[in-house]
């Protein structure tokens, strides 16, 4: 962990400020949650996402995913991959998302197989974004291994979009 050497003072109310400096590089807006834990003696603030709260169901989709087209299927929030099918656990799971990425969630159009940088490999992605409400949470990707998109069922990965929605909205 690294240290900053900000230091922040809590006022009356218990509140401490976020210097803007750690905002911008997180990429933190106004009206965001953080989610707080308790390590040892540290305080652990954390973006908090719904996407680290869906059960088990979204994991089994994901390893379905992948043993019928065997290419690597992701679940990321607007920062970080939350979850991964196996062939891509140790590869992506947990790490942040690449910023150009992370735009083109934000905008929810979905993107068949774009060419792109992804963790320092030129990779096809393609993106299915999650939205609850009107709200973007992140997306579904796709990295085209052996099946490319053009060969695989949209009407089931639009299904698995639409469950992995209703598993959000289910943890509101």
């Amino acid at each position: 962990m690294k240290t900053t050497g900000m230091v922040r003072r809590i006022d009356e109310l218990g509140r401490i400020v976020i210097p803007k400096e750690m905002r911008k590089q997180l990429m933190m807006k106004e009206g965001e949650s953080i989610s707080f834990s308790l390590e040892d003696d540290r305080i652990i603030l954390t973006k908090f996402s719904m996407l680290n709260k869906m059960g088990p169901t979204v994991q089994v989709l994901l390893e379905g995913l992948y043993t019928k087209y065997h290419n690597t299927f992701m679940i990321c929030d607007l920062h970080n991959v939350i979850s991964s099918s196996s062939d891509g656990l140790a590869k992506y799971q947990r790490k942040a998302i690449p910023k150009d990425l992370s735009l083109l969630i934000e905008k929810q159009e979905k993107q068949i197989e774009i060419t792109m940088d992804f963790f320092n490999e030129t990779k096809k992605v393609t993106i299915y974004p999650l939205v609850n409400g009107q709200e973007c949470q992140g997306a579904l990707l796709m990295i085209s291994e052996q099946t490319p998109y053009y060969m695989m069922d949209e009407t089931l990965l639009e299904f698995i979009k639409d469950v992995i929605e209703q598993e959000i909205e289910a943890c509101v």
